[in-house]
C-alpha cells in the first residue's frame, strides 16, 4: 500500500509540474519562471495542507519531491519549445494531477487520525491548491473558481475513498485506485461534454 501511495505521489508531482510549464508555455514565460511554475503547481496543494495540519512540509522532510519537479520544469520547458501543445493537454494533465493528489492528501490526513470531514477538506485542497497557485501567477482565472467541475470531481474521489475505506470490505490498493479514477472520470467527463456546475443569478439576469 505504501509503495502505491509513493509511487501515485511521484506521478502527481511529476504531472502536476508539468502542467505548470504548460500554463508558463501558454503566456510565454523564461525557464526560470517555467521552474518556479512547476514546482509551486507540484507542491502547492500539499504544502497548504501541512502548513495547515502543523506537521512538517513534506518537501522539506524529502527534498526530492522538490528536485524531481524542478528537474520535469527544465526537461519540460525545452520539451514544449519544440512541440504544439495544445490547451486541452493542460486541462488533462491536469485532472490527472487532481486526482492523484487528492488521494495522497486524504489518505495522508486519515492516517494521521483526523477525522473523515477533515481528510475530505484536506484531501480536495491537496488536489487543487497547486492548481489554484499556478493560475494566479500565469494571470488566470483559477480552476477551482470557474463554472467548470473541478473542485466536484476532487470532493467525490475524496469521499469515495472515505467510504470505501470505512466500510472495511474493499482491499487498500483497490480503495485508492477507485477513489483516484472516479475523480479522473468525473473531471474528464466534465472537459469531454463540457459539463458545468450551476452559477448564481442575480434577480432575472
Amino acid at each position: 500500500m505504501e509503495q502505491l501511495l509513493h509511487w501515485f505521489d511521484l506521478i502527481g508531482i511529476v504531472v502536476f509540474a508539468f502542467t505548470g510549464v504548460l500554463a508558463a508555455g501558454h503566456k510565454q514565460m523564461d525557464l526560470f519562471g517555467a521552474v518556479v511554475l512547476a514546482c509551486v503547481t507540484a507542491t502547492g496543494g500539499g504544502t497548504t495542507r501541512d502548513m495547515i495540519l502543523n506537521i512538517p512540509v513534506f518537501w522539506l522532510q524529502d527534498t526530492h519531491y522538490l528536485w524531481i519537479a524542478a528537474v520535469t520544469g527544465v526537461i519540460s520547458f525545452y520539451l514544449i519549445r519544440y512541440l504544439q501543445v495544445p490547451m486541452r493537454l493542460l486541462m488533462v494533465a491536469d485532472a490527472m494531477g487532481l486526482a492523484v493528489f487528492v488521494v495522497i492528501g486524504t489518505q495522508k490526513v486519515l492516517e494521521l487520525g483526523h477525522s473523515p470531514t477533515i481528510a475530505i477538506v484536506m484531501g480536495v485542497m491537496t488536489g487543487t491548491f497547486g492548481g489554484l497557485i499556478r493560475d494566479i501567477l500565469a494571470g488566470d482565472i483559477p480552476l477551482l473558481l470557474r463554472r467548470e467541475i473541478y473542485a466536484t470531481a476532487a470532493l467525490a474521489g475524496a469521499a469515495t475513498l472515505v467510504l470505501l475505506r470505512a466500510s472495511g470490505k474493499v482491499p487498500g490498493e483497490a480503495v485508492v485506485a477507485t477513489a483516484v479514477l472516479v475523480t479522473l472520470a468525473i473531471r474528464l467527463a466534465a472537459l469531454r461534454w463540457n459539463l458545468s456546475a450551476p452559477i448564481a443569478r442575480f434577480g432575472n439576469k
